[in-house]
């Protein structure tokens, strides 16, 4: 027998409170301290299920929060290493450009590799923007909305056309 998931715990747990409250609605002659101990008596055990896969959800979670964690640190680490890689392959070619080009060789090979010095295509420099004519820039326009200011607003009690405050719920484990 496999045990219950935390999904069909709640749902049990719902049902069977609202199958209690149903009786409990039914017997109006009951009084509050019987009430509530038909409750605590049928939902003690769906409670203590519930608890129990709940924590072992939020350790879980706290577990990939950590995981989380050690791999964003990698992530960096790894992303640091790939930016000292990309200039040291950058300074190690010009250097042997350089030196390709004092001792005017232009190509050289073995059985596993070929080195050959290439013309690259023309770039365009740009020595001055400002001095530049109006034909050769583009406008780019950025519009950014400051929620903050809006946020602002609408606490305050303004109210501000097609926008407005939602608050949500989150799960916090500590």
């Amino acid at each position: 027998m496999t045990t219950p998931k935390l999904y069909e715990i709640a749902h049990d747990f719902r049902t069977l409170f609202d199958a209690i409250a149903q009786f409990c609605d039914d017997h109006p002659d009951l009084d509050e301290v019987s009430k509530q101990a038909i409750f605590d008596e049928n939902l003690a055990s769906l409670q203590q299920d519930f608890d129990s896969k709940a924590l072992a959800l939020a350790g879980y979670i706290q577990n990939l929060k950590l995981e989380q964690t050690g791999v964003k640190e990698v992530q960096d680490r790894l992303a640091k290493r790939l930016k000292q890689l990309d200039r040291t392959i950058a300074h190690l070619n010009g250097y042997l450009l350089m030196q390709m080009q004092q001792v005017n060789v232009s190509k050289l090979s073995n059985s596993w590799l070929t080195i050959q010095v290439k013309t690259n295509p023309c770039k365009v420099i740009i020595d001055d923007e400002s001095a530049l004519s109006e034909e050769f820039k583009t406008l780019e326009q950025v519009i950014k909305i400051n929620k903050s200011a809006i946020s602002e607003q609408l606490k305050a009690g303004v109210i501000v056309a097609h926008a407005h405050l939602e608050q949500s719920q989150r799960v916090e484990i500590k």
